[in-house]
């Protein structure tokens, strides 16, 4: 995998091809064609629609998380895939968004039941674990517009491609339960991740102490501090009027 996407290799898949080589497929052979959609979107789980497809392994994914030449690579053929489904990315903040051939572009997947709704799942996933999670997000809430705004797409789509986006990366979006511990280098992923976000929160939780602290230090003196009775304030004026005087 690590192989196909580095542009020094360009490695082959069984079928002989590289990555050029299925991104040079037009429309016609991306929407007919279904054993590329496995190489150009690994998952951490087999497909029992292409035995011989990469798998995403612990050192495909560190290779990937560590290397932005390959997501750089990924991000190529996501972009191609999201002109096949009538989408485009907008330059400025990277919003996915409706392309020029989206009526025509949209016929072959927006329907109620269609295989892409499948690849769809994938490509999410596939991002997510590769290190592309900000894609992924992106992505999937266009979908959710289009879900929405044509009320053409089933729940059943939606709950998977939700399941993909939300759930964490060592539960499957076909799991049907929210338990477990699923791919095991994913879930000490997923756990040292959720450790440092601890670690980082209780940091600032003792930085933000601190400065209470230091505010404190820095405020008047408190009630208890002022003159409680006639003959202490009294005696305060007094004591400031001598000081006066030296």
């Amino acid at each position: 995998m690590v192989r196909f996407y580095d542009e020094n290799t360009l490695a082959r898949d069984s079928r002989r091809r590289n990555l050029p080589d299925i991104l040079r497929f037009n429309d016609d052979e991306l929407e007919y064609h279904h054993d590329y959609i496995q190489i150009l979107f690994p998952l951490p789980e087999g497909s029992p629609f292409n035995p011989s497809a990469p798998i995403i392994d612990r050192a495909t994914f560190n290779a990937f998380r560590s290397r932005k030449d390959l997501r750089n690579q990924v991000r190529t053929s996501f972009t191609r895939m999201l002109s096949f489904y009538g989408f485009a990315i907008d330059s400025d903040d990277g919003v996915v968004t409706p392309a020029k051939n989206w009526n025509k572009a949209s016929k072959g997947w927006v329907k109620r039941f269609s295989h892409n709704h499948l690849r769809l799942t994938r490509i999410i996933r596939s991002l997510r674990v590769l290190g592309l999670e900000v894609e992924a997000q992106l992505f999937f809430q266009a979908l959710v517009e289009v879900y929405e705004k044509t009320g053409k797409i089933s729940e059943t789509s939606l709950r998977f491609w939700t399941r993909a986006t939300e759930r964490p990366l060592y539960l499957a979006p076909e799991d049907e339960e929210d338990t477990g511990t699923g791919i095991g280098f994913l879930y000490e992923f997923e756990a040292s991740k959720s450790n440092a976000e601890q670690k980082s929160l209780e940091h600032n939780d003792d930085n933000e102490k601190e400065w209470e602290g230091i505010k404190d230090d820095d405020q008047p003196a408190a009630v208890d501090d002022q003159p409680t009775n006639d003959h202490d304030a009294n005696i305060e004026v007094e004591s400031e009027q001598n000081n006066v005087k030296e």
